[in-house]
């Protein structure tokens, strides 16, 4: 991140142009993009998450599993599902256009480019906020919702006044991770013609050849991140929530009359076909067009080996880095290791494509000065992945040793034990359900990764993600259907026993 900031003074041949033409479009885009998916996904979230923890209608129990699927949709797979759906609105351009100018044709065109992108990229983000609404709700026990009710307060005004306050934490927390998300986003942008930061900084690097605009254009979004990110940090404003210790009691859930319950199926349907059924049945009726044609299977299960290994190697590295990291933070109480460890996690809030970026400018000054080559390597990929996914396997396994091992390292050191034989004999056995929560969390975003794979992949060097996103740049849609569906089935087995992880807890 550091390297990236370094350039935001840099000089490039190109910069005076980006600047006139470009740079403020990315920056419009990128902001209309994050505020408008954030928007619509926190209002699906939290109303979904409402309706299933604190409401009883026909359904409830399927949709309170069912709502996370859309999780295992990457959004550069979700966007291809769809990439007819603006085609299909050319006659009302034209008809702008005949009727009232071309340039309202433009504007008009715009806005629906926009609109779709935003609607298909909160349809398969809005888990994000549904996941951290509906434990913040189930969490807040009895106590807060039946005093509300007895009051006389009916479920909207205790939504308003009592619950959404007190998942107002979670909330912004699920909500940050949309907005990151969006911003790392580049298949669905590239796809629908969005200009962001992201597809930017591509377009700078590979068809300008401008390696100093990409990494000045990387810096620019960098800011605007740490900008985000201090709007979140005051909107928490230290805000933390403990949990109710009567969450063991019996809620009473409302019950709904004939329209109210008939608004709550839909509002749950609603995002639950846009976000899944739909582009899966797409994807699935693409496939057996796909696989009558000229299918090659060993390419295929050389990309699905391809994919999975890498993912469960990295994903196994970064549980295993994060555990020593926490371990050592939380056993010797250190200062600066605690700043040190919160440095490291900050990698998750910077987009694929700035890391690749400053790994490529880094990996690219060690292959001058020692002659040793790096750039293009596993090795230089796995660190990436490392550095993007740190926090996520991190924030799991803190949570883990703060629940679980705390009172156990203190009794550890007042009997003599060593920090080596404490982690092994007491933290790693107590841990283990953390540290595999952790690297399955790993493991299912490496998948959908699709900027840093594509960047810094080795040559020749083809995943599922990386071999998708080449098809449909190539409007090989029904034909990229085949390694998207692996890479969604891939993903819907950990996503659902995750699911039934955080249902049991």
């Amino acid at each position: 991140m550091a390297e990236v900031l370094w350039h935001l003074g840099g000089s490039s041949d190109n910069w005076d142009h980006l600047k006139e033409t470009v740079l403020g479009r990315y920056l419009k885009g990128s902001v209309i993009l994050v505020f408008g998916t954030l928007i619509l996904s926190v209002c699906v979230g939290v109303s979904t998450a409402w309706l299933v923890v604190c409401c009883e209608f026909p359904g409830r129990r399927f949709f309170e599993w069912a709502l996370i699927l859309p999780l295992t949709i990457p959004t550069f797979i979700a966007a291809y599902a769809y990439f007819d759906f603006l085609d299909k609105l050319t006659p009302a351009l034209i008809w702008v256009r005949l009727n009232i100018s071309p340039d309202a044709m433009i504007t008009f065109g715009d806005i629906l480019r926009y609109a779709v992108t935003i609607l298909v990229l909160s349809f398969v983000l809005y888990p994000y906020v549904y996941l951290m609404a509906r434990s913040a709700f189930s969490r807040q026990g009895s106590r807060y919702l039946e005093a509300s009710r007895t009051l006389g307060h009916g479920p909207f005004s205790t939504f308003w006044r009592v619950a959404l306050p007190l998942a107002r934490p979670a909330i912004v927390a699920g909500a940050s991770l949309v907005v990151m998300e969006t911003l790392n986003d580049y298949g669905a942008v590239q796809h629908f013609g969005v200009p962001t930061f992201t597809t930017g900084i591509f377009r700078t690097w590979t068809a300008l050849n401008d390696m100093p605009g990409a990494l000045r254009l990387a810096a620019f979004l960098m800011l605007f991140i740490l900008f985000i990110l201090l709007i979140e940090k005051l909107l928490r404003s230290g805000a933390r929530y403990h949990g109710d210790k009567t969450t063991g009691l019996a809620f009473q859930r409302y019950s709904l009359g004939k329209f109210k319950t008939f608004a709550a199926v839909f509002c749950c349907i609603i995002p639950l076909a846009f976000g899944f059924i739909i582009p899966v049945t797409r994807l699935v009726l693409w496939a057996f067009e796909a696989l009558e044609n000229n299918f090659d299977k060993t390419h295929f299960i050389k990309l699905t080996l391809n994919s999975v290994g890498l993912a469960v190697a990295a994903s196994l590295a970064v549980a295993i880095t994060a555990l020593f990291l926490v371990y050592v933070a939380r056993y010797f109480k250190s200062y600066i290791i605690h700043v040190s460890n919160r440095l490291a996690i900050l990698g998750y809030s910077v987009p694929g494509a700035v890391i690749a970026m400053g790994i490529l400018f880094v990996s690219g000054q060690i292959n001058d000065v020692f002659d040793f080559i790096i750039t293009g390597s596993l090795l230089t990929l796995g660190f990436a992945y490392l550095i993007r996914f740190l926090a996520v396997a991190w924030q799991s396994i803190d949570s883990g040793m703060e629940r679980n091992c705390e009172q156990y390292n203190e009794a550890s050191k007042s009997l003599g034990a060593s920090a080596f034989i404490s982690l092994f004999k007491v933290n790693v056995p107590l841990l283990w359900n953390a540290v595999l929560v952790a690297g399955l969390l790993v493991f299912i975003d490496i998948m959908k990764e699709l900027p840093l794979t594509l960047i810094l992949r080795p040559f020749d060097f083809e995943t599922l993600s990386t071999r998708t996103f080449d098809l449909a740049y190539q409007s090989q849609i029904p034909e990229s259907s085949v390694p998207a569906l692996c890479i969604i089935i891939a993903i819907l087995v950990p996503v659902i026993w995750l699911n039934r992880k955080m249902e049991s807890e």
